[in-house]
Formats: structure tokens, sequence, C-alpha cells
């Protein structure tokens, strides 16, 4: 698999915009208070000293997918065109759980369950002879689980654009059809690490609930034999030079709320 610079880039940005911003959240915290006199009129009363509110969130995910790897009739993602039998609509479901450690940057933890399934037997080419002759590995399907967990930043504090990068396990049961190559119909059933990249835009609906818009990849940092998404049994592919993956696109549904610290009573 191809380490890509961009996103060694992205995740040395995302650390130290955490690191900016659990600095200046802890030095504010003394600072900013909420002050409410309970006796307007007179010089003597009581006022409430207040904690900063930190968000929290929880969400729900629809994705379509699109697998990309061995069993596909691409060399890279999308470079011969669409394949719909990749397609997966209504692929997967996301449950989110966020934690805000810094006014732009929240950590988020996910559990995804979704299908996956990619078929290039039809797959052919005309040989020396002009006959049209199958040159198609197989197919397959993948029901999947996965947990992630990872850094949500919005560069801009006034808009609802946000990137994410997380890493995360895949527990994969695949069934797989490779006759042509001598290998099943067979079960296989393992785990794989794999690296979530998303950007998303969060639209406000009303006070504490979003609907968000996103797409993402999820690349798989291993591609073995018995450690992959399709069953492919090769080692690599001759026409494929990445890990197996894929692509998500979705919308989801989001309540954020704040905790506060206890209140404090001081007489003013």
């Amino acid at each position: 698999m191809k380490k890509t610079p961009f996103v060694i880039v992205l995740f040395l940005l995302l650390c130290g915009n955490i690191l900016a911003e659990s600095s200046s959240s802890s030095k504010k915290e003394s600072t900013a208070i909420i002050v409410q006199r309970k006796s307007p009129s007179t010089k003597t009363g009581l006022y409430i000293r207040r904690i900063p509110t930190t968000k929290r969130g929880v969400g729900i995910t629809f994705n379509a997918l699109y697998y990309y790897g061995d069993v596909d009739m691409l060399g890279i993602a999308f470079k011969e065109g669409w394949q719909p039998q990749n397609l997966s609509l209504g692929g997967s479901i996301k449950f989110d759980y966020l934690h805000q450690i810094g006014r732009t940057t929240y950590v988020r933890a996910s559990i995804l369950g979704g299908y996956l399934h990619g078929n290039d037997s039809a797959r052919t080419t005309v040989n020396s002879d002009g006959v049209k002759v199958s040159i198609g590995k197989g197919s397959f399907s993948n029901t999947f689980g996965e947990v992630s967990a990872g850094v949500e930043w919005y560069p801009f504090s006034k808009a609802g654009f946000y990137t994410y990068l997380g890493l995360g396990l895949s527990l994969n049961v695949i069934d797989y059809d490779f006759t042509r190559l001598g290998y099943g119909p067979d079960r296989m059933v393992n785990i794989v690490p794999m690296l979530p990249i998303e950007i998303g835009y969060n639209f406000d609906v009303s006070r504490g609930l979003c609907i968000c818009i996103s797409a993402s990849v999820h690349q798989a940092l291993l591609d073995f034999p018995r450690c992959n998404l399709d069953g492919y049994p090769i080692r690599k592919s001759s026409r494929f030079q990445w890990g197996d993956g894929y692509f998500s696109l979705g919308i989801s549904f989001s309540y954020r709320w704040h905790e506060c610290e206890p209140c404090r009573l001081t007489k003013w």
C-alpha cells in the first residue's frame, strides 16, 4: 500500500490544533465566567459563577458505499469508468459519539456496520483468434462491522465544514467465489486495520440538532490473502496496487448538548 504524504500532513495539522486548543481552553477557564446579579438594585447580593461548558454529541449516519480493490474492474478507482455492481446503496449505518476538547476540535468514536460487494466476472477480452474470453476473477460479498476513533476538526470556527482523520478495525465476514482461480466458493472471517478520512458540512436545524452531508474514504492498511476486505486469495493483483477500501457518501443526524460544572453562588 502506498503511503500518501497528504495523510501525514493532515495528521500533523490536527495534532497541532489539538494541543493549541487544549492550551487556550485551559487558560480561558479561569477567566471565562458568567455573572448574574441577584439583587441588581443594591450593592450587595449574590452572583453565579459558571465554569465554561463542554459540548458532547451523538449521531446516526446512513451511507452509500463503493468498493475498490482486487475484485474490481478498475485499475485504480474509477479509472475505467463507473462500476454499478460494486455500489451498495444504503450500505451502512454508523453511530457516533463526540466529545469537545477544544474550541474547534472534537474526539469522535464511531461504530459502523455495513455491506460491501464486488464482481468482475463479466470482465472479458478478445484473444488472438477473435474470440471473447472471460478474464474476471470472481465475486465476493462482505458483511462487516467497523469501530474507529479519531479527531474531528473545524478549521473555520463560524462554519460547519470539518475534516476527520482516525484509525479503526474492521471485522469482516466474507463470502467469496474465485472458482476460475481455483478458490472457493468459501467463507472467510478476519480483522483488518482501517484508516478512515472524511470531510463534511454540518447544517444547524435547531438548538443542538444538526444535519450533515459527508464523504469519506476507508482505506485498508493491510492486504494479504487472509487479511483483506474482499477475500482475494492472491497476495497482489497484477492490475491493482492499492490496498482494498471503499468510498462512502452519507447523510447524518446528530444532537449536541452542553454540560457544565456545578455553578457557585458567591457574595457580591
